[in-house]
């Protein structure tokens, strides 16, 4: 497998337990917005029986530079103890082929919903930053992002991204009475007419999808990016 060496430019705490680690972008290393990618370190060693870890790349193309999340418990791996003590301005990061398909597609839908739970923004980050540089005011966008304790990562990014796509909606939400009954609205309106981006835990995004289906929305009008191993 190829890797590509990813030099940390910068760190950012983004919540009480959640980090985000920029890295200059490699030279001939390409992705799009919404895939993810092998990581892995190059002077640590790591005590895990998995070396390496996979995370969506949370930054766009756009960016100019490489940008992965993670939520890191007080209960974490070695390599999470790497990332959250060890690692510095200057070291690097390696990184497998960007892999995966999640996208929006504006061309056969009239609108999109977009639901995301904690770190699972991390790959709707990267496509909305992709789309905010050729906005489509047309297609209206929903974003549903949820966090039961209301930390929400990336901040300042938001206000700004509101600003460039005039056709986004952002509901940032910490009820979680609330996130379901904005699903529910949403759905019952738009129905097939709009396709459903779902991007959490495998447990959320099925019993997500299990929902929308309950109302009617036909599967293939479902897309869903499970975050493991975060």
């Amino acid at each position: 497998m190829n890797f590509f060496e990813a030099k940390i430019i910068k760190t950012v705490k983004e919540t009480s337990d959640t980090y985000s680690y920029i890295m200059e972008t490699p030279e001939g290393f390409a992705w799009k917005a919404g895939q993810h990618a092998m990581f892995k370190f190059k002077d640590y060693d790591v005590a895990d029986e998995k070396k390496e870890r996979i995370f969506t790349i949370a930054s766009a193309p756009e960016d100019g530079f490489l940008m992965f999340t993670t939520r890191i418990s007080p209960e974490h791996t070695d390599f999470k103890e790497i990332l959250l003590n060890k690692v510095k301005v200057g070291d690097v990061m390696l990184i497998a082929d960007a892999l995966g398909k999640f996208d929006l597609e504006m061309d056969k839908y009239d609108e999109t919903l977009i639901i995301a739970g904690g770190v699972g923004i991390t790959p709707i980050r990267s496509l909305l930053k992709h789309y905010a540089q050729d906005n489509v005011p047309a297609h209206r966008i929903t974003l549903l992002y949820s966090d039961d304790r209301g930390e929400f990562a990336y901040g300042e990014f938001w206000n700004e991204l509101k600003a460039q796509m005039t056709n986004l909606q952002l509901h940032l939400i910490s009820d979680r009475d609330e996130f379901t009954s904005l699903i529910d609205k949403y759905a019952k309106e738009k129905l097939n007419t709009s396709e459903y981006l779902i991007a959490g835990s495998p447990g959320m995004n099925a019993a997500i999808s299990e929902k929308l289906q309950s109302l009617g929305v036909e599967k293939d009008n479902i897309k869903t990016d499970n975050f493991m191993g975060y």
